[in-house]
């Protein structure tokens, strides 16, 4: 069923706002009214009501974050209106006697409001739902620690990784996936290896603003089939490291300093800008060769080709006859075994005979 919502609130915006949070609700919630509110800080613009809770948004974020206030049906001890300069305010006190703003709603919507938040403490959680919350919860928690086990497994060549590369990675395989190593060059971006690619990644703060993305970021995978060689060039304390392929060729000197003086948009030949070079310290690289070595290997035999060879029954030959004496020397040895008695090994010994003088 469709949420109800104020008059103030236009079908359009109500039908938006309702679309965004329905990917932020529990298990067999549903959304019974909407309305518009008003708060700087945190920022309010909307009101829902479900049959479990108050929620007050920010369309911007409640798509992705959630809602900024929210409290549930079995939490509330009390609500009021509240008048105030800026209008009236929705403030609802929990069990813990602690009083939750909603935001400021419109004269004419204040009834509205108050009928279903009356509704929805009268009418309390919905039950059942709460075990399901719970369950949901152990699974989740058990999904983030067993995620955490195999993060802590990954080597990490350089300071740790930072939540933003975890997502990253995260974002560009498959559940159960992660590098088995991974060079972290810090605010220039970091390396993962995988079983069959690479991922050269340039995310978070300083590393977008480095490679002309500010606020965003570069993310290149590099299938080990397309890998025609990894290098190294550098100087006396810095150097890049470069991940060759018929699309990324080593054809000029990405010098480390090559492009300092140059904003990130115009530095066509930075290793910050460039998708496949990793700007890695002498010392950094000294660590990580072993594991680069490694690399180098799997790559050469991911390339090496697989040769089946199939095996061709020989033809089968007839054996050559073996002549009068061959077959008398047969029935001898038959008889020798006792297989002939005497009058068997004559009588047939004299056929044979007869038969090839025939």
């Amino acid at each position: 069923m469709a949420p109800q919502h104020t008059p103030k609130l236009k079908e359009k915006v109500a039908e938006k706002w309702a679309t965004s949070i329905r990917g932020q609700l529990f298990p067999g919630e549903e959304i019974w009214a909407l309305a518009k509110t008003n708060q700087v800080r945190p920022t309010l613009e909307g009101l829902a009501i479900t049959n479990a809770r108050v929620m007050a948004f920010s369309s911007i974020d409640v798509a992705t974050a959630g809602p900024r206030v929210s409290v549930e049906a079995d939490n509330i001890a009390r609500f009021e209106i509240v008048k105030k300069m800026t209008g009236k305010h929705l403030h609802v006190t929990d069990l813990g006697q602690q009083t939750l703003q909603f935001g400021a709603i419109n004269d004419a919507d204040v009834d509205f409001v108050c009928h279903y938040v009356h509704h929805l403490a009268s009418a309390g959680f919905p039950p059942g739902m709460r075990e399901i919350l719970i369950t949901r919860s152990m699974a989740t928690t058990e999904s983030a620690r067993a995620r955490d086990v195999g993060r802590s497994e990954v080597e990490i060549i350089g300071a740790p990784l930072k939540d933003v590369a975890w997502r990253t990675i995260d974002e560009h395989t498959t559940p159960d996936e992660l590098p088995w190593f991974v060079i972290n060059a810090g605010s220039a971006g970091f390396l993962a290896a995988f079983e069959d690619r690479l991922i050269v990644a340039k995310v978070g703060g300083m590393a977008g603003f480095m490679t002309g993305s500010m606020g965003g970021g570069r993310v290149t995978s590099f299938p080990y089939s397309d890998i025609t060689n990894i290098e190294y060039n550098s100087g006396m304390m810095t150097g890049v490291l470069e991940v060759l392929t018929p699309s990324y060729q080593g054809t000029s000197n990405h010098d480390y300093w090559r492009s300092a003086g140059a904003g990130p948009n115009k530095a066509g030949a930075s290793p910050f800008t460039l998708s496949n070079c990793l700007p890695l310290p002498k010392a950094q690289h000294r660590i990580a060769l072993p594991r680069l070595t490694d690399l180098q290997k799997k790559i050469i035999d991911y390339k090496r080709p697989t040769i089946n060879v199939q095996h061709t029954p020989s033809s089968i030959t007839t054996a050559p006859p073996i002549g009068l004496a061959g077959e008398l020397q047969n029935l001898a040895n038959l008889h020798h075994q006792g297989i002939l008695d005497e009058a068997e090994f004559a009588a047939a010994k004299q056929a044979t005979i007869s038969r090839h003088s025939t």
